[in-house]
């Protein structure tokens, strides 16, 4: 059984990736800070690290720095968990010596598949394989809890399930989340970017500044000329559709 320490210095985020590792039969070892991150990694030699950057005293650049002192911990995979998405900071934290890195918003497969490829990597000293199937037992599982997307509003991490989402509407450089509980969270990401992790077979685009889950659309009506808007389960205002993304969703419209 592989073990894994996670450095997160935020509880939820914490608790959230122990839980989504365990999962995956791995196990788990936790610290709350860099300091104790150091300590713990030197006694238990864990196979994989999971270290987020931004931690008060001692941050994860540190963390690597001084794990990668001493020869019982130089060769442990590190991958860094980071909101930093600028090519200079993520250059900066490969040049310390991390193997990889995950930029939040992160999917629960795509943590799983990076964790895997290092594992994999480590264990054979070659290329990555394929990442390995999940068991039929893990499948269940996913299918109860929902697949999990790591997100950060403001100091606020947490992880939600991608079929909760209903709505992102896009503003300056924010994007808000509408969850079909009538919760909205605030993250600062454009739509471009949440268009790289969500999956393509349940959202689309509807405007340069809304995509939706089309999963909850509850009718479609015309609005003028040839323009249209959409109406989602739990959100009472409508989002208009631009002519340029309605044929695309055309599909999954009956009217």
């Amino acid at each position: 059984m592989n073990k894994i320490l996670v450095i997160e210095d935020e509880q939820p985020v914490r608790t959230g990736i122990r839980d989504l590792l365990e999962i995956k039969k791995y196990k788990v070892f936790t610290a709350d800070s860099g300091t104790e991150g150091i300590k713990l990694a030197k006694e238990i030699l864990p196979d994989l690290i999971l270290c987020d950057i931004i931690m008060p005293e001692v941050d994860g650049y540190e963390v690597l720095h001084q794990l990668k002192k001493y020869e019982e911990t130089v060769s442990i995979s590190f991958i860094f968990l980071t909101a930093k998405s600028k090519m200079t900071d993520l250059r900066y934290g490969m040049n310390l010596g991390a193997d990889d890195y995950i930029v939040k918003p992160f999917l629960a497969a795509d943590l799983y598949k990076t964790i895997e490829i290092r594992l994999n990597k480590k264990a054979k000293g070659s290329k990555a394989c394929v990442a390995a199937k999940s068991t039929p037992e893990e499948s269940e599982l996913k299918k109860q809890v929902g697949e999990h997307l790591f997100v950060a509003e403001g100091n606020k991490p947490q992880f939600v399930k991608i079929n909760e989402i209903e709505c992102i509407a896009s503003f300056n450089e924010y994007t808000n989340i509408y969850l079909n509980n009538s919760k909205r969270l605030v993250i600062r990401k454009s739509l471009r970017e949440w268009e790289t992790v969500l999956p393509n077979n349940m959202f689309i685009r509807i405007h340069r500044s809304t995509i939706i889950n089309f999963e909850y659309i509850d009718r479609v009506e015309k609005f003028y000329n040839r323009s249209y808007i959409v109406y989602l389960k739990n959100i009472k205002q409508p989002f208009t559709i631009s002519q340029r993304y309605f044929s695309k969703l055309k599909k999954y419209l009956f009217f």
